[in-house]
């Protein structure tokens, strides 16, 4: 009976899950550093994680500014399974509440458009709400004892608008943005980005981690082998760096063969997730936005927003061709960005050695491991120096 006993010991151990060893290191130097471990973009308990610990207490742009010019304009977004309403009210400010109606809970509002009328209504049993989110009529409800109208309201959320964008944040206890993008503030004041005019998007279904994304779009080392005809041409690889910086983003500086006739750029990401490049042309600079919709481990939505000058808003052929280049090196860098996702999917995978090129996935992987430790959320954001901090 003893050996009986040993055996079914031994076969619950066995049925018990077993914990994953989801802790990492971050080597001191981009000359000693790796790439993450296979789990760090696999694991369903590291993107759990993710979601609680990172997307919910960092900011997020869901829009640019002038997306929503006028009173009554809208916006619904789905931000990490929360939807939102981006509004326009009537004093032209702009605010951010759920889009789930107090009653019953059915979403109120969907898409993006204008709002006839001064208020929104739930089309389940007509609630309505001001434009700011303060019930305003609940039909037969006057046999609710204790229910006061006036003093309902559709839960809000933080909003800040910086450089154009409109920046959303779940985390009710989050501090302030701009104080942690002071650096970059000024570097992007340079280049007029706060006014360049969102002129078309165009959308892509990405069926791999999130964070393969942003290692992409921040190393240029890539050019060689992905873009040798395009990119490489105008900007080779050897010649771009990561720029030491101060605040809670990142940048890759790519100089051009001929600054004269071709203009460098930026390619930046507010972290954890917010992508953009800047061609910083000193009389007509443009921009592209990556903007991630993270769904779940293994899959994002990838809107690629055109932002240009406003002297060539109108001017469709050239929103035509930036559309079309941009929408070209993208392409080429989705097998790639499938290849490494099939890659670290392997039993075979181990963390490879990093290039002095890829100096900002060493910072990208450092702000990461300081952020998956829950105590980092107990300190001031703003105090912080960022992952690629200037000693």
């Amino acid at each position: 009976m003893a050996f009986v006993g040993t055996l079914l010991s031994i076969v619950s151990a066995l049925d018990q899950p077993q914990e994953m060893n989801l802790a990492y290191q971050v080597s001191d130097s981009v000359q000693t550093a790796s790439t993450l471990p296979a789990e760090q973009y696999t694991s369903e308990k590291v993107f759990e994680d993710e979601v609680e610990r990172l997307f919910r207490r960092e900011w997020f742009p869901v829009a640019r500014v002038d997306q929503l010019p006028n009173v009554g304009d809208y916006l619904v977004h789905d931000l990490f399974g929360d939807e939102i309403v981006l509004m326009r009210d009537q004093t032209g400010n702009l605010n951010a509440f759920s889009n789930i109606c107090l009653h019953r809970g059915c979403p109120i509002l969907a898409g993006a458009g204008n709002v006839e009328g001064n208020h929104i209504s739930c089309p389940y049993h007509k609630w309505a709400y001001e434009l700011d989110g303060r019930l305003r009529g609940a039909p037969l409800m006057e046999q609710a004892e204790g229910f006061i109208t006036s003093s309902n309201k559709l839960q809000p959320l933080a909003l800040e608008a910086w450089q154009g964008w409109i920046f959303l944040n779940i985390d009710p206890a989050a501090k302030p943005l701009a104080p942690r993008l002071v650096e970059l503030d000024e570097k992007l004041s340079s280049y007029g980005f706060a006014d360049l005019r969102h002129v078309k998007t165009v959308t892509f279904a990405s069926p791999w981690n999130w964070k393969i994304m942003v290692e992409n779009f921040l190393e240029s080392y890539h050019h060689m082998g992905t873009h040798p005809e395009t990119l490489n041409q105008a900007f080779p690889a050897q010649g771009t760096y990561g720029e030491k910086v101060r605040g809670n983003y990142l940048l890759l500086e790519n100089p051009s063969i001929d600054p004269d006739e071709i203009p460098p750029f930026w390619a930046g990401c507010i972290l954890p997730a917010t992508l953009f490049a800047l061609i910083r042309s000193d009389n007509i600079p443009y921009a592209v936005w990556y903007q991630l919709d993270i769904k779940g481990r293994g899959l994002f939505e990838l809107k690629i927003h055109i932002l240009v000058h406003q002297s060539i808003a109108e001017n469709v052929d050239a929103i035509e061709a930036i559309t079309a280049s941009t929408t070209a090196i993208h392409l080429e860098d989705i097998p790639m960005c499938e290849g490494v996702w099939k890659g670290v999917n392997s039993h075979f995978y181990k963390p490879g050695r990093l290039s002095h090129l890829e100096e900002c996935l060493w910072q990208f992987y450092r702000y990461l491991a300081i952020e998956s430790d829950q105590d980092s959320h107990q300190s001031s954001h703003q105090d912080r120096p960022g992952a690629g901090a200037k000693p």
